[in-house]
Protein backbone atom coordinates (compact mmCIF):
# COMPACT_ATOMS: atom_id res chain seq x y z
CA UNK A 1 0.00 0.00 0.00
CA UNK A 2 1.23 3.57 -1.08
CA UNK A 3 2.52 5.78 1.90
CA UNK A 4 -0.35 8.44 2.04
CA UNK A 5 1.93 11.00 3.58
CA UNK A 6 2.60 14.23 1.81
CA UNK A 7 3.34 16.93 3.94
CA UNK A 8 2.43 20.09 2.09
CA UNK A 9 -1.04 18.44 1.02
CA UNK A 10 -1.12 16.73 4.38
CA UNK A 11 -0.55 20.47 6.18
CA UNK A 12 -3.24 22.50 3.89
CA UNK A 13 -5.94 19.97 4.05
CA UNK A 14 -5.46 19.88 8.12
CA UNK A 15 -5.56 23.77 7.95
CA UNK A 16 -8.83 23.55 5.75
CA UNK A 17 -7.54 25.20 3.28
CA UNK A 18 -9.32 23.99 0.70
CA UNK A 19 -9.12 25.67 -2.21
CA UNK A 20 -5.03 26.17 -1.81
CA UNK A 21 -4.79 21.90 -1.24
CA UNK A 22 -7.10 21.49 -4.28
CA UNK A 23 -4.70 23.88 -6.50
CA UNK A 24 -1.67 21.86 -5.20
CA UNK A 25 -3.32 18.53 -6.08
CA UNK A 26 -4.29 19.54 -9.75
CA UNK A 27 -0.96 21.21 -10.45
CA UNK A 28 0.89 18.26 -9.19
CA UNK A 29 -1.19 15.74 -11.37
CA UNK A 30 -1.26 18.10 -14.03
CA UNK A 31 2.54 17.73 -14.11
CA UNK A 32 2.94 14.22 -14.01
CA UNK A 33 -0.64 12.92 -14.72
CA UNK A 34 0.68 8.86 -14.20
CA UNK A 35 1.94 9.39 -10.31
CA UNK A 36 -0.76 7.10 -9.15
CA UNK A 37 -0.68 8.64 -5.54
CA UNK A 38 -1.38 12.49 -6.88
CA UNK A 39 -4.05 10.91 -8.71
CA UNK A 40 -5.90 8.90 -5.99
CA UNK A 41 -5.13 11.95 -3.69
CA UNK A 42 -6.58 14.06 -5.71
CA UNK A 43 -9.84 12.26 -6.39
CA UNK A 44 -9.98 11.49 -2.79
CA UNK A 45 -9.56 15.00 -2.21
CA UNK A 46 -12.48 15.72 -4.50
CA UNK A 47 -14.61 12.78 -3.28
CA UNK A 48 -14.42 13.71 0.21
CA UNK A 49 -14.82 17.54 -0.09
CA UNK A 50 -18.01 16.87 -2.13
CA UNK A 51 -19.25 14.12 0.22
CA UNK A 52 -18.68 15.98 3.61
CA UNK A 53 -19.13 19.83 2.24
CA UNK A 54 -21.87 19.72 4.98
CA UNK A 55 -20.09 18.63 8.03
CA UNK A 56 -16.62 19.89 6.98
CA UNK A 57 -19.06 24.18 7.22
CA UNK A 58 -18.13 24.29 3.45
CA UNK A 59 -20.12 26.58 1.85
CA UNK A 60 -20.44 26.71 -2.17
CA UNK A 61 -19.20 30.10 -2.16
CA UNK A 62 -15.85 28.90 -0.11
CA UNK A 63 -15.08 26.30 -3.01
CA UNK A 64 -16.60 25.24 -6.55
CA UNK A 65 -18.85 21.56 -5.84
CA UNK A 66 -19.29 21.99 -9.14
CA UNK A 67 -15.78 22.23 -10.17
CA UNK A 68 -14.92 19.20 -7.87
CA UNK A 69 -17.20 16.88 -9.07
CA UNK A 70 -16.26 17.66 -12.80
CA UNK A 71 -12.81 17.14 -11.70
CA UNK A 72 -13.26 13.56 -9.88
CA UNK A 73 -15.44 12.54 -13.02
CA UNK A 74 -12.02 13.72 -15.26
CA UNK A 75 -9.66 11.83 -12.41
CA UNK A 76 -11.95 8.70 -12.20
CA UNK A 77 -11.69 8.33 -16.07
CA UNK A 78 -8.20 8.47 -16.30
CA UNK A 79 -7.71 5.79 -13.00
CA UNK A 80 -10.16 3.69 -15.34
CA UNK A 81 -8.21 3.98 -18.61
CA UNK A 82 -4.97 3.53 -16.79
CA UNK A 83 -4.75 1.99 -13.50
CA UNK A 84 -7.45 -0.49 -13.17
CA UNK A 85 -4.63 -3.34 -12.60
CA UNK A 86 -3.27 -1.78 -9.40
CA UNK A 87 -4.59 -2.36 -6.53
CA UNK A 88 -4.37 0.57 -4.58
CA UNK A 89 -6.21 2.37 -7.25
CA UNK A 90 -8.78 -0.51 -7.26
CA UNK A 91 -9.14 -0.10 -3.34
CA UNK A 92 -9.54 3.66 -3.67
CA UNK A 93 -11.55 4.04 -6.13
CA UNK A 94 -14.01 1.50 -5.60
CA UNK A 95 -14.51 1.94 -1.97
CA UNK A 96 -15.57 5.78 -3.24
CA UNK A 97 -17.40 4.67 -5.71
CA UNK A 98 -19.34 2.06 -3.83
CA UNK A 99 -19.75 3.78 -1.04
CA UNK A 100 -21.76 7.24 -2.95
CA UNK A 101 -22.04 5.68 -6.76
CA UNK A 102 -24.30 8.13 -7.37
CA UNK A 103 -21.34 11.42 -7.95
CA UNK A 104 -20.22 8.50 -10.67
CA UNK A 105 -23.30 8.09 -12.50
CA UNK A 106 -25.69 5.53 -12.98
CA UNK A 107 -26.04 4.25 -8.95
CA UNK A 108 -27.32 0.59 -9.46
CA UNK A 109 -24.12 0.38 -12.09
CA UNK A 110 -21.65 2.30 -10.67
CA UNK A 111 -22.54 0.62 -7.04
CA UNK A 112 -21.48 -2.53 -9.02
CA UNK A 113 -19.06 -1.47 -10.54
CA UNK A 114 -17.06 -0.05 -7.13
CA UNK A 115 -17.80 -3.67 -5.58
CA UNK A 116 -15.77 -5.83 -8.75
CA UNK A 117 -13.14 -2.92 -7.71
CA UNK A 118 -12.88 -3.67 -4.28
CA UNK A 119 -13.28 -7.54 -5.04
CA UNK A 120 -10.45 -7.20 -7.75
CA UNK A 121 -7.78 -5.09 -5.30
CA UNK A 122 -8.84 -8.13 -2.55
CA UNK A 123 -7.77 -10.60 -4.92
CA UNK A 124 -4.61 -8.82 -6.21
CA UNK A 125 -3.85 -8.89 -2.97
CA UNK A 126 -5.25 -11.67 -0.31
CA UNK A 127 -2.94 -10.85 2.09
CA UNK A 128 -4.07 -6.61 2.73
CA UNK A 129 -6.48 -6.77 5.46
CA UNK A 130 -7.38 -3.31 4.27
CA UNK A 131 -8.52 -4.43 1.01
CA UNK A 132 -10.01 -7.44 2.27
CA UNK A 133 -12.05 -5.76 5.15
CA UNK A 134 -13.26 -2.88 2.11
CA UNK A 135 -14.47 -5.48 -0.54
CA UNK A 136 -16.71 -7.58 3.05
CA UNK A 137 -17.58 -3.86 4.13
CA UNK A 138 -19.87 -3.19 0.51
CA UNK A 139 -22.29 -5.91 1.40
CA UNK A 140 -24.88 -5.17 4.34
CA UNK A 141 -24.47 -6.74 7.25
CA UNK A 142 -20.63 -8.57 6.84
CA UNK A 143 -18.70 -6.46 9.01
CA UNK A 144 -19.35 -8.23 12.16
CA UNK A 145 -19.07 -11.49 10.62
CA UNK A 146 -15.44 -11.07 10.43
CA UNK A 147 -13.50 -10.76 13.45
CA UNK A 148 -10.65 -11.79 12.49
CA UNK A 149 -10.20 -9.30 9.56
CA UNK A 150 -11.22 -6.64 11.51
CA UNK A 151 -8.32 -7.08 14.02
CA UNK A 152 -5.74 -8.13 11.48
CA UNK A 153 -7.23 -4.12 10.12
CA UNK A 154 -6.29 -2.89 13.36
CA UNK A 155 -2.98 -3.86 13.50
CA UNK A 156 -1.88 -2.30 10.72
CA UNK A 157 -4.49 0.50 10.22
CA UNK A 158 -1.31 3.01 11.41
CA UNK A 159 1.04 1.89 9.16
CA UNK A 160 -1.32 1.75 5.98
CA UNK A 161 -2.29 5.03 6.93
CA UNK A 162 0.61 7.68 7.64
CA UNK A 163 0.31 11.19 7.91
CA UNK A 164 -2.31 13.57 9.08
CA UNK A 165 -4.28 14.36 5.24
CA UNK A 166 -7.64 13.85 4.69
CA UNK A 167 -7.27 10.35 3.46
CA UNK A 168 -5.71 9.40 6.00
CA UNK A 169 -7.01 10.87 8.91
CA UNK A 170 -10.42 9.74 7.29
CA UNK A 171 -10.06 5.97 6.77
CA UNK A 172 -7.94 5.87 10.51
CA UNK A 173 -11.87 6.95 11.69
CA UNK A 174 -14.05 4.44 9.52
CA UNK A 175 -11.87 1.54 9.79
CA UNK A 176 -11.07 1.67 14.21
CA UNK A 177 -15.10 2.28 14.74
CA UNK A 178 -15.92 -0.68 13.42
Amino acid sequence: MIDWTWTEVDKLEKQEKWNEAKAYLLNSWRQNPADLKTMIRLGFFCWYVVVEQGPLGITDADVDMDELESLLEEVTDFGLAHFMTNEDFLWCFGYMISMFPYYFGDYEQWEEKGISMLKRASELCPDEPIYTYSYLGSFSNTYNKYKEVIQQVQTVLEDRFKGEGLLSEYFKSVFSKR
